[in-house]
């Protein structure tokens, strides 16, 4: 049961970062395209925004790199199980 957790929050995290940079990407492509078309009356709004994003979606990468790190690191050096292979399902029980 324990193995489910942290495998859906891992998967959580996936999900988190991709969608915070997917986000990212459609701001900027949506600034950039209201800027072409000077149809962007709040460019400093924009600006605002797209900052924003992008600065959340690389804190979410660090933070997503370090619990992946961390994760590594005391698997190893506590003898836990890192990645099970297929088949393997209570391997660690």
């Amino acid at each position: 049961m324990g193995y489910n957790r942290r495998k859906k929050r891992k998967q959580f995290s996936k999900v988190w970062l991709v969608s915070c940079i997917v986000i990212s990407v459609v701001f900027t492509a949506a600034s950039y395209i209201l800027a072409a078309f000077d149809k962007n009356p709040v460019s400093e709004l924009s600006a605002a925004i797209i900052e924003t994003m992008w600065g959340t979606s690389g804190i979410s990468f660090v933070g997503y790199a370090l619990q992946n790190s961390v994760r590594a690191y005391t698997a190893s050096k506590f003898g836990l199980p890192g990645k099970r292979k297929e088949g393997e399902e209570n391997a660690d029980l």
